[in-house]
């Protein structure tokens, strides 16, 4: 038999498998989850919503409302209505003259003395118009101009007078003549102008007052009513001007009056004021026959 020789399965050969090998898993490979490379999600890039740069919504634009803006309704141009702008009812017209309109007033049956000085105002004729108050009945025919509006101016001798009224009496002529309508204005000193105290119609009796050749007959008027013995409408209205002449227009193409008056008040003037004499100055005298004294 052959000799026991060693088998070669048993031979102290390494094994392959337990050799020190790396192992590639556990080794120091960077995770790529965990690794500190730049995450994009966590990285230091500017983030839309919440990086600095302007939103518009908190942006510093100007708020029209809050803008120093003049603002319409704020704005310091002036207003319309609050204008320093006079107004016809508040403005500070003045009187006239600056007369003492108190207890120094004296009431009278018509501020136009026969005294009184006049002009004819729009017509065509040259009649006297002095025969519109000189206390008769004597007639005063007016043919107008074109502009149809006959009348006259007159400045009393009081310098400074009130009328409350008017009256106006018929004439000897016929009634188609009457005034049917009066405008009565006053010059305002202050202004240089006129204006119109009182306006309205008029309806005259029927009766006729007789006219006597060269005049007329006498009224006798007193302060609160016409001569009750002849015929005249007599007009009131409210007044506290005061005037230094006025004028009387009967509109139409031909009026005829016989008597025209102003019932009212003659003022006193002031210190200062101008005067023909001291009766017309509330001290009693007129200094050099041209100026009220104090």
């Amino acid at each position: 038999t052959p000799a026991p020789t060693p088998a070669p399965t048993p031979a102290p050969t390494p094994a392959p498998t337990p050799a020190p090998v790396p192992d590639p898993t556990p080794a120091p490979v960077p995770d790529p989850t965990s690794a500190p490379t730049p995450n994009p999600t966590l990285a230091p890039t500017p983030n839309p919503t919440s990086a600095p740069s302007p939103q518009p919504t908190p942006a510093p634009v100007p708020d029209p409302t809050l803008a120093p803006t003049s603002n319409p309704t704020l704005a310091p141009s002036p207003a319309p209505t609050p204008a320093p702008s006079p107004t016809p009812t508040e403005a500070p017209v003045p009187s006239p003259m600056p007369f003492n309109t108190g207890p120094t007033g004296t009431a009278v049956a018509t501020v136009l003395d026969p005294d009184s000085t006049s002009t004819r105002v729009g017509i065509t004729n040259t009649p006297d118009t002095t025969r519109a108050y000189d206390a008769t009945t004597s007639k005063l025919l007016l043919k107008a101009n074109p502009a149809g509006q006959p009348g006259f101016d007159v400045t009393p001798v009081w310098p400074q007078t009130i009328v409350h009224g008017i009256r106006v009496y018929t004439s000897s002529d016929s009634i188609s003549r009457d005034p049917t309508y009066f405008i009565l204005s006053g010059w305002n000193d202050v202004n240089g102008e006129w204006q119109v105290i009182a306006e309205g119609g008029l309806s005259l009796p029927s009766g006729r007052n007789s006219h006597r050749n060269p005049l007329g007959h006498i009224t006798l008027s007193t302060p609160t009513q016409g001569d009750p013995d002849f015929y005249h409408e007599e007009v009131l209205f409210e007044n506290t001007q005061l005037y230094s002449k006025y004028r009387v227009i009967f509109p139409g193409t031909e009026r005829c009056v016989s008597q025209v008056e102003l019932p009212g008040l003659k003022i006193c003037s002031g210190a200062g004021v101008n005067c023909a004499e001291s009766a017309h100055c509330c001290s009693g005298m007129c200094l050099g026959g041209t100026t009220c004294s104090a």
